[in-house]
């Protein structure tokens, strides 16, 4: 039977702009993400700073993306065996200590290409960890009804971090090499004092016998593929991340093509995050004139259409035009399905479920830049966006017609009974 989401605390819910935990925990988050977009892009130019190699600059964007999917299954695991605040504190002080170490070699001038995959991997690794963990304990933090508007929130908030981000780290890297590290330094160590100043548990209980790291993790997974709703998203949305982060690639090629300068991409990419921030504003609106399924369907056939209208305009900023409204529907769609999640998950298996669903979500990413690089060297880019809008048509269809994101109202419906 499945356990619903306990209450944070007895009595009347606290409104969400007046729970000091959850304020103080977004707000940190805010900075925190910030700063990890401003690592991502750091690492990539540091490199090719002290290398010149276009190879070893790409092996850090590799690192990132495969670092945070590996780690999602010993994640799910510890998150379900461990103290969750105790977990997230230590995974906050390791990333203070790794931005301490790379700002010190840099302005020593002692850094390595080893040393920046090292701080690179053990950055993307925590990201992985404290973000699972934060969508586990938002039950423990915010109300059951609450869940989804909280979740909208934190959609929000991670388009803010692309927006700000990567203009931030192209200013702060060209001031010095060594102050993205500085920033994030601060940012992770804000994080840890919001954690730190939670006094709530953020569990239900501790489980007396633990299985091996790899039945754990398959226990999580096999929950997730139980259910209807869950097993379709494990399904469509690797499709749906693979075709986007495929079409935002060749955006990049397409603009460094048209001898768009630097911070000309940076704007741009700016542009497409407005698209993911309005529509996190707008979410509650949308969550409530539109079905969970027809949300998705919005979604996944929006995208489809905006990469095919990247195949017919002309190259150079035109290509952005229609991103923005590729992602409008994304933070709403996004908070819909962890807030349903949320409600159906018991405590215990929330950890391996979270990162399940991670882990399939994002199992693409890594495979979407390197295809669209190999395209680009064969085709013309219409042709390649052609091919990610392919992609997105397919998991369109497979959305439009799945049983399970049918019945996923219906199913909602029940939970809330």
């Amino acid at each position: 039977m499945i356990e619903k989401a306990r209450s944070p605390s007895a009595g009347d819910p606290v409104p969400l702009g007046r729970n000091q935990d959850f304020v103080r925990l977004w707000l940190s988050q805010t900075l925190s993400e910030t700063g990890s977009r401003i690592s991502y892009l750091a690492y990539p130019l540091l490199i090719l700073a002290i290398s010149g190699s276009a190879a070893a600059a790409g092996a850090v964007a590799g690192t990132v993306a495969f670092v945070e999917i590996v780690v999602r299954i010993p994640a799910g695991v510890l998150l379900d065996r461990l103290d969750r605040r105790k977990l997230m504190l230590w995974t906050e002080a390791v990333r203070v200590a790794a931005m301490i170490v790379a700002a010190t070699a840099v302005a020593l001038n002692w850094v390595s290409v080893g040393l920046v995959l090292a701080v690179a991997a053990i950055d993307a690794g925590g990201s992985a960890l404290f973000v699972s963990a934060e969508r586990t304990v938002l039950r423990h933090i915010v109300t059951e009804d609450q869940i989804t508007v909280a979740s909208a929130r934190n959609e929000a908030r991670t388009f803010s971090a692309e927006l700000l981000g990567p203009a931030l780290g192209g200013v702060l890297f060209g001031l010095a090499r060594a102050l993205p590290f500085v920033f994030n330094a601060v940012s992770y160590t804000t994080s840890f004092f919001a954690v730190f100043a939670i006094k709530r548990s953020l569990r239900i209980h501790f489980p007396k016998q633990q299985e091996g790291l790899i039945p754990a993790f398959l226990t999580g997974l096999g929950f997730v593929w139980r259910q209807p709703f869950l097993r379709a998203v494990l399904v469509i949305e690797p499709l749906l991340n693979m075709a986007f982060t495929g079409t935002m690639f060749v955006v990049v090629v397409v603009l460094h093509d048209a001898e768009i300068p630097a911070y000309g991409i940076g704007a741009s990419l700016a542009v497409i995050a407005v698209g993911g921030i309005l529509g996190a504003i707008a979410s509650p609106l949308i969550q409530r004139l539109i079905s969970p399924r027809l949300l998705i369907m919005l979604l996944a056939w929006t995208g489809a259409l905006m990469a095919a209208v990247c195949v017919v305009l002309p190259s150079g900023y035109w290509v952005v035009a229609p991103l923005p409204l590729l992602v409008f529907f994304a933070p709403a769609t996004t908070a819909t399905i962890f807030g349903h999640q949320t409600r159906i998950t018991p405590d215990y298996l929330h950890g391996r479920v979270v990162a399940a669903l991670g882990l399939f979500m994002k199992l693409m990413n890594p495979v979407a830049p390197l295809t669209a690089g190999l395209l680009l060297e064969h085709m013309e880019s219409p042709a390649v966006f052609a091919v990610f809008a392919s992609v997105f048509a397919l998991a369109s269809v497979m959305a439009t017609f799945s049983k399970g994101i049918r019945g996923m109202a219906e199913h909602a419906q029940l939970d809330a009974q």
